[in-house]
């Protein structure tokens, strides 16, 4: 099914769902989707839907968009599940629908990706939140429901109609088999479900802020970072971006590195040498090591695996750590948003988040139960704590990989290498996937999710940090085409290289590879 691919920016569609003609929870939909999958989709997605939505007779916004977020993490509105109810505009499909019709539009994220491809291979229901159960609340100020999602009836079983993983439905096996489900094979994704290629997101594993400014304070003195990399006018400029290596954030992971005092800082001037603890902004309340990572089943979880570990890729590889060492603390979180939270709490020595993942009682485990302020390393897709209003929002930032900075410059430049290509996906409609309405509008999201120009659009108005534009990337293997003479365009952000070149099935095991590409940029 061929759908259209929209020429507008989408800079504006995540605008303030108050209106006086908003759909509320009490409103029957003429239609209900039921998508499930990668966090990191979480903002492009709620974009490409409120593109289609009907706009306002001033042409500034959605005519009656309403947005439902769940309340289960109050550092992160919309952790586990959300929700989108506009009356969707029918001349934005080909072939356009029959008539404009009220659209409800559900995106779980708890689980992360392997929830967009295993309930799908299953064909097996999974919970999904409800926003009719008297559970959701306006928030005046936002204009935006809050819903709980904790009493019955607040979730429902239901079967997913589209999925969206950060990697390709073949890469959830091994350390990434979430709980519950089988190991998905290529050859099994591919013999139940259509998918569609998506653009290709960079990736980075982030510290809180007390970390950062710590490994700052010490490149600083051994003279890997300039000078006045430690005053705070500077700290947020990407010259002063401090670095890990690979094989240090691998270490990390895997609980070989266990503790910060293991990483010894040679002062440049002095010739003394001082364990990083030492550089720390503030008191620390112990020095082990605490990774924030993801719940198996993530694809955020699982591009680190593949990029940082080659797990599963090769068969000798090593899957990172999931349970806390006598020395280090692992904490899984279910969403990324617990990470932002678990990172942030880690900081500031609190316990406000959650990780997301529900104990034996079934209660949501905390993040950091007993309060400490320590350093925290995580990982995350780069469209995350992206510039508000000029401010950054959380206490955690992004870090470089040997030296080199997360940008989608960077990416599309060959420098940097943490970055993984998406998949969109359903059941084939003879397996009892989506058909008719249903189907074209998912494929109009799958198909806008990859066209540069809603790319560009988004990247700027969301994702851009002190440091350089985050977030996607068209690939070359549609009909969009890098720029030819190498260089980076941000009205054209198509990365020239990618994991399923001449046509191959995708594998983001696989080394990426040019594809339409006329010339190398070599200014390295």
């Amino acid at each position: 099914m061929k759908s259209k691919l929209l020429k507008i920016a989408v800079a504006g569609a995540m605008l303030s769902s108050s209106s006086a003609f908003a759909l509320g929870p009490t409103v029957t939909p003429d239609l209900e989707i039921w998508m499930s999958g990668a966090t990191a989709q979480d903002g492009n997605v709620e974009a490409l839907f409120t593109t289609l939505c009907k706009q306002n007779a001033a042409g500034t916004g959605p005519a009656d968009l309403d947005i439902y977020r769940d309340n289960s993490n109050p550092q992160k509105l919309g952790s586990l599940h959300r929700a989108f109810f506009c009356t969707v505009d029918r001349t934005k499909f080909t072939p356009n629908l029959l008539a404009d019709v009220k659209v409800l539009f559900h995106k779980r994220s708890a689980g992360g990706s392997a929830m967009g491809v295993s309930p799908l291979v299953a064909d097996t229901p999974i919970e999904h939140m409800v926003i009719n159960n008297g559970n959701c609340t306006k928030n005046a100020t936002s204009g935006e429901y809050e819903c709980r999602v904790t009493n019955p009836g607040d979730v429902a079983l239901h079967k997913s109609d589209g999925g969206v993983s950060d990697v390709e439905p073949g890469q959830f096996n091994g350390g990434n088999t979430p709980a519950g489900f089988a190991p998905v094979t290529a050859a099994v994704a591919n013999s139940v479900l259509n998918i569609t290629p998506a653009a290709a997101l960079t990736f980075n594993t982030p510290v809180n802020t007390i970390l950062r400014d710590a490994l700052q304070n010490a490149q600083v003195a051994s003279g890997s970072l300039p000078a006045d990399c430690n005053l705070a006018a500077n700290r947020e400029l990407e010259r002063c971006m401090p670095s890990l290596t690979k094989e240090q954030v691998a270490a990390l992971f895997t609980g070989d590195i266990t503790d910060w005092t293991q990483f010894q800082v040679k002062d440049a001037t002095t010739g003394t040498v001082n364990t990083l603890d030492s550089f720390s902004p503030v008191a620390l309340s112990n020095t082990v090591v605490h990774v924030c990572r993801r719940v198996p089943g993530s694809g955020t979880q699982a591009q680190f695996n593949i990029n940082f570990l080659r797990h599963p890729c090769a068969a000798n590889s090593t899957k990172p750590a999931r349970a806390s060492f006598p020395f280090s603390t692992i904490v899984e979180n279910s969403g990324s948003g617990n990470v932002e939270g678990c990172l942030v709490d880690f900081n500031n020595g609190t316990n406000l988040g959650n990780t997301g993942v529900k104990d034996a009682a079934g209660n949501l485990i905390p993040n950091n139960p007993f309060s400490e302020t320590a350093f925290a390393i995580g990982v995350q897709s780069t469209e995350k704590n992206a510039l508000k209003n000029g401010v950054i929002p959380k206490d955690y930032r992004f870090i470089k990989i040997d030296g080199v900075a997360p940008t989608i410059e960077n990416a599309i430049l060959g420098k940097y290498w943490d970055w993984v290509e998406q998949t969109f996906q359903v059941r084939k409609p003879a397996k009892g996937g989506p058909t008719g309405d249903k189907l074209t509008i998912l494929q109009t999201i799958f198909d806008n999710a990859a066209n540069p120009t809603v790319v560009s659009a988004t990247d700027v108005a969301k994702f851009t940090h002190t440091w350089g534009v985050g977030g996607f990337m068209s690939v070359p293997t549609g009909p969009f085409n890098p720029e030819p003479n190498g260089q980076f365009n941000i009205s054209n952000p198509v990365i020239p290289y990618t994991h399923a070149p001449g046509g191959l099935t995708l594998d983001n095991c696989r080394t990426p590879t040019p594809e339409n590409l006329k010339f190398i940029n070599v200014n390295l």
